[in-house]
């Protein structure tokens, strides 16, 4: 009977021992996989390899295989048009906030670079804004009219650039002069709440009356500001076609879905093996 029950015990000791050294497995080979997928800077390495690692359950992993491939997470594409509520849009890439630059691919960290560029007015971008026009209005015949800055000096440092570029190369009309700043506000990028800043610091021409309007910006990312400046530019008269974006500002999504979009991803590929 003792033995029996030694026996018994054992077992049990025996099959806790084997779970927790799985386990303690199952955490050093996700934990390598992740810095290995880190470590990579090939997109389809990387995206491999912390798939893996969020199947493994390293929770890191899931946020990083969401970095890596942020298109899996939005229903837009960059350089493909798509309507953002009612208006025709288009985006050349993502934009990541700074915290997450130790995380980019080199091509993901060159093109914030460029964003950063944009935005300061050292860099027009004109091979992103010329493919996007052609892409969304080939027809041309547009004014492009650029979203407000929290000061006149920020705004046409940023946007005098392109607008030369698209008139002088017939993508569109510079509208450039319809828009006036009237004062200072502070930027929406160094407040905690963005809506808490007014962004009612400009006024609009009268010649908007009946032309046929895009409108230009570096970051999409809640499209508030883009919906007020629509209104707005509406009931001066304009008709609002569409509007290019440098960026789209990439939101990350909760960590329970980035996992079903991995193991649904491998379940399919593993489904198409099969075949």
């Amino acid at each position: 009977m003792v033995w029996k029950w030694i026996m018994e015990w054992a077992g049990l000791f025996a099959i806790v021992g084997l779970g927790l050294y799985a386990r303690k497995w199952r955490r050093t080979a996700s934990e390598r996989l992740f810095r290995y997928a880190l470590a990579s800077d090939r997109k389809e390495d990387r995206e491999e390899l912390a798939g893996r690692a969020v199947m493994a359950g390293d929770r890191s992993a899931r946020l990083l295989y969401a970095l890596n491939s942020p298109e899996l997470f939005d229903k837009a594409r960059p350089m493909r048009p798509f309507l953002f509520g009612k208006i025709p849009c288009i985006f050349a890439g993502y934009y990541f906030a700074q915290r997450y630059e130790d995380w980019l691919r080199t091509e993901q960290a060159d093109f914030v670079r460029d964003v950063y560029a944009f935005k300061d007015g050292e860099e027009d971008c004109r091979e992103y804004f010329s493919r996007m026009f052609r892409m969304l209005f080939p027809e041309g015949g547009m004014t492009a009219v650029f979203m407000p800055c929290s000061t006149a000096r920020r705004y046409y440092k940023r946007f005098g650039g392109i607008a030369a570029f698209l008139e002088n190369e017939g993508y569109a009309r510079s509208g450039l002069y319809l828009i006036r700043i009237t004062e200072d506000r502070e930027s929406k990028h160094t407040v905690s709440c963005r809506s808490a800043v007014d962004t009612n610091n400009y006024v609009m021409s009268t010649e908007l009356r009946g032309k046929r309007v895009v409108i230009c910006d570096d970051l999409l990312t809640t499209g508030d500001s883009l919906f007020d400046y629509v209104r707005n530019l509406e009931r001066c008269g304009a008709e609002v076609a569409g509007a290019v974006f440098l960026a789209r500002t990439f939101l990350v999504p909760p960590s329970s879905g980035i996992r079903w979009v991995v193991w649904k991803r491998r379940l399919a590929a593993w489904a198409g093996g099969k075949r």
